[in-house]
């Protein structure tokens, strides 16, 4: 009995042997890509019989590739990063001359700034009951009120001005300013803008009383969309502090538009 090898499409065998036999393939003579080795096992009388092995070749240095992968679509300018690696007989393992530095993928951003939203909510919770807890029975933060100064806006539209400015600028510097930042300027593609926002200085108050009470995510923006989710506020803020913070927003930064008051979110609520 003898097994004839053939490599690839080649009809004559590279090595005969009779087995059991091993042989040495020097792969180094083989272009990098797939091959196929072919095992003919002949018996003198009884027959032949044949397998197949499939294998690949990797000699040359490896590619890496981030930004892209099989079977993409691709629509505008897209950010792709190449490298290569290799090694030669006889060298030491050193992992920096493999590392690839692999961009933080979008799913690792949305989860850290959901943790972080939901820390900053629940910071706003136990920061509300402390003042609860501390407050004598019948007083109410969002109540308080102070001689109107010349020319400021009132959120109750009785003629007094309420804590609303205060209260407004402690809810946001709470809740909102980790992600819109306290200029309002908000983070590039991760937080949007306040200052001069649609939403924000929109007449009708709708969206931005809407946003505020139920969240909001997905959200395209002058053309760019925000992958981080903004979290819902109704469930831990009252009706008069979610009016002053809408409030601080619309009459902040640059921004002048309507005020409005407890009611107004009670209705959209």
């Amino acid at each position: 009995m003898r097994i004839e090898i053939y490599l690839d499409q080649d009809d004559t065998p590279f090595q005969t042997l009779v087995p059991p036999e091993t042989f040495r393939l020097d792969t180094e003579l083989l272009s990098d890509g797939p091959h196929q080795l072919r095992f003919r096992a002949i018996d003198e009388g009884k027959g032949i019989s044949e397998r197949r092995m499939s294998f690949n070749v990797q000699n040359g240095p490896a590619i890496a590739v981030h930004g892209i992968v099989d079977g993409d679509t691709l629509h505008g300018q897209v950010g792709i990063l190449a490298n290569a690696y290799g090694a030669r007989a006889g060298d030491e393992f050193e992992p920096r001359r493999m590392e690839t530095p692999v961009p933080v993928p979008t799913w690792a951003w949305v989860l850290f700034l959901t943790v972080l939203a939901w820390g900053a909510g629940y910071l706003s919770f136990e920061f509300s009951n402390h003042i609860d807890s501390v407050m004598p029975p019948g007083a109410s933060i969002e109540r308080a009120a102070t001689p109107q100064a010349s020319g400021e806006p009132s959120a109750g539209g009785n003629g007094t001005a309420e804590a609303w400015v205060a209260l407004g600028e402690q809810v946001y510097g709470v809740n909102c300013a980790s992600c819109h930042q306290a200029s309002g300027m908000g983070l590039p593609s991760v937080f949007p803008p306040l200052v001069n926002n649609a939403v924000v200085v929109d007449a009708d108050p709708a969206q931005h009383i809407g946003a505020v009470l139920h969240g909001l995510s997905g959200k395209v923006i002058d053309g760019v969309a925000y992958v981080a989710p903004m979290p819902p506020f109704g469930g831990i803020l009252s009706d008069a502090e979610i009016a002053a913070v809408v409030n601080h927003e619309r009459t902040q930064w640059g921004n002048n538009a309507p005020i409005i008051t407890a009611d107004d979110v009670a209705e959209h609520r």
